[in-house]
This record gives C-alpha cells, sequence and structure tokens, in this order.
C-alpha cells in the first residue's frame, strides 16, 4: 500500500511504525506545498470533528473532500465483498479498511481539490468540495479503479484463494436479473 501511495519502493527494514512515520512527514510537506500552490493560509491540519464548522477554510474543505472519498471507497469495499474494518495500516477502526484503500488515492484526488476550492473563498465551502470531488472522481475514475486495485493489492501477499466459507450465502439478488443501471437511472 505504500509503495503504491507513495509511487515509489519503500524501504523494506521499515515497520509499520517507522512508515507511519514517513508517510505523516510526507503528508505534512505536501499540504504545505498545495497551500502554498493554491495560496490558503495553512497552520497545519487541525479540526475538531465534533464541531464541524470550527476549522479554518482548507480544514474545512479537506474534512469534507475526505468525507467524499471515504463514502466512495467505502462503498467500493462493501461492493467487492470486503470488510471495511479490515484495515492493515490503519487498525481498530470500523472503517480502517476503507482509509487504508483511500489514502492511496487520497493525494491525487480530493487533497488537491480541497485546497483549490478553498483558494476560491466559496460561501458554502462545503457543498463547493463535494461538487468539486465529484468531478475530480469521474476524471480520475476512480470508482473503475478501487476494486480491482484492492485486489491487486491482496494479490500482492500471494495467499491462496479460499473461496467461500461453509454456508455462505449468495447476494440477495441473482447477479442476471435484467437490471440495466444506465436504463434505471432515467
Amino acid at each position: 500500500m505504500y509503495d503504491q501511495r507513495f509511487g515509489e519502493r519503500v524501504p523494506d527494514h521499515l515497520n509499520v511504525d517507522q512508515l507511519r512515520g514517513v508517510e505523516g512527514a510526507r503528508v505534512r510537506a505536501l499540504y504545505g506545498r498545495l497551500a502554498q500552490q493554491f495560496g490558503v493560509p495553512w497552520q497545519g491540519r487541525k479540526y475538531d470533528p465534533s464541531t464541524w464548522g470550527s476549522g479554518d477554510l482548507a480544514n474545512r474543505c479537506l474534512s469534507a473532500a475526505t468525507a467524499c472519498l471515504y463514502g466512495v471507497t467505502e462503498a467500493a469495499v462493501l461492493a467487492a465483498g470486503f470488510s471495511p474494518a479490515l484495515g492493515f495500516i490503519h487498525t481498530g477502526k470500523p472503517l480502517s479498511f476503507v482509509y487504508d484503500i483511500a489514502d492511496i488515492y487520497k493525494f491525487e484526488t480530493v487533497v488537491p481539490v480541497a485546497f483549490r476550492v478553498a483558494s476560491t473563498r466559496p460561501s458554502d465551502p462545503e457543498r463547493a468540495t463535494r461538487h468539486a470531488c465529484r468531478d475530480a472522481f469521474r476524471q480520475t475514475k476512480i470508482l473503475d479503479r478501487i476494486i480491482p486495485d484492492i485486489q491487486d493489492l491482496l494479490a500482492a501477499a500471494k495467499l491462496p484463494d479460499l473461496g467461500p466459507f461453509e454456508g455462505a450465502i449468495g447476494p440477495y439478488l441473482p447477479e442476471d436479473d435484467g437490471v440495466n443501471d444506465a436504463r434505471d437511472r432515467d
């Protein structure tokens, strides 16, 4: 996951805590560069999840953007039949795997979007961020990529495919039910 996220091979001798430290330093530097690029005041990633509007403009845009990415990623994780709680980097939370996978795309998609939106100082930053994220998701074709990327990541571990467990129940709706998604949205 780190190799894919950083776009380069990370040293094999680092443990997970050390990798988290490397990641944290890279993330802080990237936030600073994007803030500078877009001319957005930046004092660091500071927000109070219990008081949504308490953060500065950039942090509110970042929170809205990551919420969008987590939603799209969770939908893909669930659609592929994976457990959202099965984390490797993030652990101990109901959405740990969602966070792991979302982090792969975060700096390609929503973080630059959040800083770009913040630079426009919109009257409704959360709404503007959601719309910009929607457009970024379409442009990057993220929905087409998440499930195959998850499969590739898990295949890299070279674990045997155990297939469905005994007593597993198939999908509620049969796969060939004649439903046409494009037609049904009209």
